[in-house]
């Protein structure tokens, strides 16, 4: 049983890996990339995540908006990793998101 636990959760952080990273700018024209936010998965899982890592913090940095917002818009995140990935851009000092409404989202100021 625990190890169905450990499996399961393994898949749900995976999913999430995935879904999450697909926001990440890899070209000028705005073409996400499903790997660049590998770096920010541990800033956005639970009540308390850590703080984001420099890594991070630099691929939040060149994130073009639209993409990340496109991306959120149409994902299916658990609403605490959604909260925890609004305040990236204001933990890691990115203050052109200040505001920033995404559908039913708005990034913190």
């Amino acid at each position: 049983m625990a190890g169905s636990k450990h499996i399961a959760a393994a898949l749900v952080s995976i999913g999430l890996l995935v879904v999450l990273a697909m926001v990440a700018k890899s070209s000028a024209a705005g073409v996400c990339n499903p790997n660049a936010l590998y770096p920010c998965l541990g800033a956005i899982q639970g009540a308390r995540p850590p703080a984001p890592t420099r890594q991070c913090c630099n691929v939040v940095k060149s994130v073009d908006k639209n993409c990340m917002c496109n991306q959120l818009k149409s994902s299916s995140f658990p609403a605490q990793m959604v909260k925890n990935g609004l305040q990236l851009p204001k933990k890691c000092g990115r203050t052109d998101l200040r505001g920033f409404r995404c559908g039913r989202y708005t990034f913190p100021y």
